[in-house]
């Protein structure tokens, strides 16, 4: 009997001399490693984004296609065009703290579902009014995923994988309205008239259109529901058991071992949450105030100055490509075009309208069918700026800052050459590669997630999106204006205030070398 407690006190002092295995969130992520959960989630999440640039940028074309249906003047179709670019900023601050307090994947699923049901209600609009409110309300909802799906998968992966990860999602994006031209192709041309009695409405192409681009929305809500919670956000709460639950299931998922095999059986307990009972909006001002005091106050600054440019001219001018290439097309399917550059284009196309009387521009304008070669420009940057962007993901994933100045140096260098170059289908190219600073839009949303605390990420995220959002709203107005004024004086502007991002990209944290 002596015997038998000897050997049980020696067995106990035993396991107190063995390691707990308790580590940060940061290390448990690591173990997981990267696998088919982590994958799956890219997938999802890149989905996700896509879904929600089609919902805002993908307007424009329907908004081409429903001129005549609705009834719309220049004015009220620039409006309804820009409309989806209000409801970001009207709903950034609120998903903001609602990702921040309530969780990465319930935001995504709840303002991804909604954002369709409204998406799909304004299919069927009777007047563009209407349909302006119900974009309004869809693009509020579905722009929750701008900073939510970056978030969360940020939040789900290695460090190791991080980076690379979040600039992969991004070439969805980039994509979005090249997925929707693709959509377009088959759809327009379309001859089918169904007269809707109670709502006093003729369901045309451009409806079902509309229609096809919510469907993403309400896939990728249910797709949503097979994937966990970020276990940084649980351990940002609090609930270290649950997030270790969760990790385990990743770790599984992603080695094809058993739960239980998880190397990391305690996490270190990081908790960020408040535990003042504060209200709704007091909790708000405090999430937003604590981005703009030190120590955050430097990097904050830095980070929505380059937000402001980028998002000036990436989705300010990519809204412009339609028209744009519509008059280089144009130009050069007459015979014309020798000796000029993109500006020289665009202003010799809208003085050959002009004589042309206003009949021929509302025939054009009309037209339910959009040009071929609209779609075609459309299809064409989508796949360009892709596959940029994959390359950037596989080779700059460590090298961000990097990758960052030289994208912006690009795009300031194609402004001034656009200018330079009297070849117009040479100024067609490089419009294309000024326009790939957007590009660094995947890029910013890395350094949000690695340089803001995580209880203080989806704030930061979703600020960052009505800055940038707001910023493309005024641009998209601005550039119209300056264009017709001084076509080429706006782009050199334009390159000026990219060589400026470049010097502010300079002044970014070196980027860390990832744990082997």
């Amino acid at each position: 009997m002596q015997l038998k407690t000897e050997k049980s006190v020696a067995k106990q002092d035993c396991e107190k001399d063995k390691p707990l295995h308790a580590a940060t969130v940061e290390e448990a992520l690591n173990a997981t490693g990267f696998g088919k959960y982590n994958f799956g989630l890219l997938l999802v999440c890149s989905w996700t984004l896509q879904a929600m640039g089609m919902d805002l940028f993908g307007t424009s074309f329907v908004v081409a296609a429903a001129v005549c249906d609705l009834g719309l003047t220049m004015q009220q179709r620039a409006l309804l065009t820009a409309t989806p670019l209000i409801g970001v900023v009207l709903g950034a601050q609120l998903w903001g703290y609602v990702s921040d307090t309530k969780g990465r994947r319930l935001t995504l699923v709840l303002s991804m579902s909604v954002g369709f049901v409204f998406a799909a209600l304004s299919s069927f609009a009777p007047n563009w009014k209407i349909m302006a409110l119900l974009k309004l309300a869809s693009s509020t909802f579905t722009s929750a995923s701008n900073s939510g799906a970056y978030t969360l998968l940020g939040e789900s992966c290695s460090e190791r994988s991080r980076g690379r990860s979040m600039l992969l999602c991004t070439c969805s994006l980039m994509c979005s309205q090249a997925v929707v031209a693709l959509f377009a192709y088959p759809i327009l041309p379309l001859e089918f008239v169904y007269w809707i009695d109670f709502l006093g409405i003729n369901y045309r192409p451009w409806r079902l259109l509309a229609l096809v681009m919510s469907i993403p929305c309400a896939a990728t809500a249910c797709l949503l529901q097979l994937f966990h919670e970020s276990p940084k956000f649980l351990v940002s709460r609090g609930q270290q058991e649950k997030a270790l639950e969760v990790l385990k299931k990743i770790y599984a998922c992603n080695t094809g071992k058993k739960v239980d095999d998880f190397p990391i059986k305690k996490l270190l307990d990081q908790s960020e949450e408040s535990t003042n009972q504060d209200s709704f909006l007091k909790v708000m001002w405090e999430q937003t105030a604590a981005l703009f005091r030190p120590p955050l106050l430097k990097v904050t600054l830095k980070l929505f100055y380059l937000v402001t440019i980028i998002y000036m001219t990436g989705s300010g001018f990519i809204l412009w490509l339609p028209y744009i290439m519509n008059n280089l097309f144009s130009v050069l399917e007459a015979g014309g075009g020798q000796g000029m550059n993109l500006c020289t284009v665009i202003r010799y196309s809208t003085e050959a309208v002009s004589f042309t009387g206003n009949n021929t521009v509302v025939q054009e304008v009309c037209n339910d069918t959009i040009q071929e070669t609209t779609l075609l420009s459309a299809m064409s940057y989508g796949a360009l700026a892709s596959s940029i962007n994959l390359v950037l993901s596989l080779t700059c994933g460590s090298r961000k800052r990097l990758a960052m100045i030289i994208i912006l140096t690009v795009s300031a260098a194609a402004a001034i050459l656009l200018n330079l170059i009297a070849v117009p289908i040479a100024g067609g190219i490089f419009f294309f590669f000024f326009l790939l600073c957007a590009l660094s839009m995947g890029i910013l949303s890395v350094y949000f997630v690695e340089l803001y605390p995580t209880s203080l990420r989806g704030m930061a995220s979703c600020l960052s999106v009505m800055l940038g959002r707001s910023s493309a709203f005024l641009g998209v107005n601005a550039i119209g204006a300056l264009i017709s004024a001084n076509c080429e004086a706006t782009f050199y502007v334009w390159s000026v205030l990219l060589l400026t991002a470049v010097a502010f990209s300079w002044f970014l944290p070196e980027d860390k070398k990832p744990r082997k």
